[in-house]
């Protein structure tokens, strides 16, 4: 008898907080009142636009080719490198 009391006390817990919540969600989703002017307003004229000034086009200068990349060099030039300037073979 005793866990047929506990079921109801939560459940009617439960009910009374999910009715609240409702309650509180249906209250909240009302849309507020709006609130019109007694005299209609003019809107003042829009501003004029500034003309339209191109500007002048630059052409962009092309790089110098480069002869080679210092990152292309040859294994026979690494060998050079590493050994004081003697290619093994």
């Amino acid at each position: 008898m005793l866990i047929l009391k506990y079921f109801i006390v939560v459940g009617v817990a439960l009910t009374v907080g999910l009715v609240a919540l409702s309650a509180h969600m249906t209250a909240a989703s009302v849309a507020p009142v709006v609130v019109r002017a007694p005299a209609p307003v003019a809107a003042p004229p829009p501003p004029e636009p500034e003309p339209v000034v191109a500007a002048p086009v630059e052409q962009p200068q092309k790089a110098p080719d480069k002869a080679g990349s210092k990152s292309r060099r040859s294994h026979a030039d690494r060998g050079k490198r590493q050994n004081g300037g003697v290619a093994l073979r």
